[in-house]
């Protein structure tokens, strides 16, 4: 599966988990149930139904087992209908999600970025070489 289609449907399901505790959900409820029947009337009721059971299991600490379970769905639908990224990514932006992601130990930000450093400490866009934070050099230890 595509890499963007993936990053989607883990965006989209962050964001549908979010949305669940939140004022709205009914409406976004409705519009994930009927992108996920994809015309079926009776998918869309099944949809519905486990929409509603999950918002109603949402509990702290659950966001990310749920995320989880909707994005395994989500990518399911996208394998069986990449069309319906359009849509989703309609969705996401409903939710108020849409914004980057990121893994491991990078950073994303989706407006701008103010990088700073203080206390000798080192602030950059990319470091693609050695970094330290000492400076000046210790004696003795300056290049010619």
């Amino acid at each position: 599966m595509d890499a963007e289609l993936v990053a989607l449907a883990t965006s989209a399901a962050t964001a549908l988990v979010g949305a669940m505790a939140k004022d709205g959900w009914d409406a976004l409820r409705s519009r994930f149930a009927r992108l996920l029947g994809r015309g079926d009337q009776r998918a869309e009721q099944l949809a519905l139904e486990t929409l509603d059971e999950d918002a109603g299991s949402l509990a702290p600490g659950t966001e990310r087992e749920l995320a989880a379970a909707w994005t395994a769905r989500l990518r399911d639908l996208l394998r069986a209908d990449p069309g319906a990224a359009g849509p989703l990514r309609e969705l996401l932006a409903a939710t108020g999600g849409g914004g980057v992601t990121a893994s491991g130990s990078a950073v994303a930000a989706g407006r701008d970025v103010s990088i700073h450093a203080s206390h000798g400490g080192i602030a950059a866009g990319t470091i693609t070489g050695p970094a330290s934070t000492t400076y000046p050099p210790p004696p003795g230890t300056e290049r010619a």
